[in-house]
């Protein structure tokens, strides 16, 4: 059995022995769980600015069709969606978009025609069209087309 555990956009896996750990009584499930629901879950008030550490999160399944070609994995589509949904404001996208151009930068052999090619294979969207001179200041300022 295995437990995960999401802080700053990283996925860490909580072993077993941990939840079975007894220290001056039983540590049950529930109480971890609910523990880790609380450390995870931010105030609804408080605005949470994408990081590019999240954008590669979410992009990185998404490398090897980049690279290969072949068929997308679904976990890239799921990335792309869980990115779209997090890029709220317009600073979002802006980060969003100058990430996603400086990690593409540093991937040899990526094909930007392909990845260009994603949002309609996974039946989302994205408001630029990647290349390696992308002003990213042009483009991310409204929210995306329908």
């Amino acid at each position: 059995m295995s437990i995960y555990d999401v802080r700053n956009g990283r996925m860490n896996q909580i072993s077993k022995q941990c939840i079975n750990h007894n220290y001056n009584g039983t540590v049950s499930l529930v109480t971890v769980l609910l523990l880790l629901l609380a450390a995870t879950t931010a105030p609804l008030n408080v605005a949470t600015a994408i990081t590019c550490e999240q954008v590669t999160i979410w992009l990185t399944p998404c490398i090897s069709y980049g690279v290969l070609g072949g068929a997308v994995q679904p976990a890239c589509c799921e990335g792309i969606r869980a990115l779209n949904a997090a890029s709220k404001t317009t600073e979002d996208r802006r980060t969003q978009c100058n990430c996603v151009k400086e990690g593409a930068a540093r991937i040899p052999g990526l094909d930007y025609d392909r990845v260009n090619m994603l949002p309609d294979i996974c039946r989302s969207k994205c408001p630029y069209k990647l290349t390696h001179d992308l002003d990213c200041s042009k483009y991310a300022l409204n929210s995306y087309p329908s």
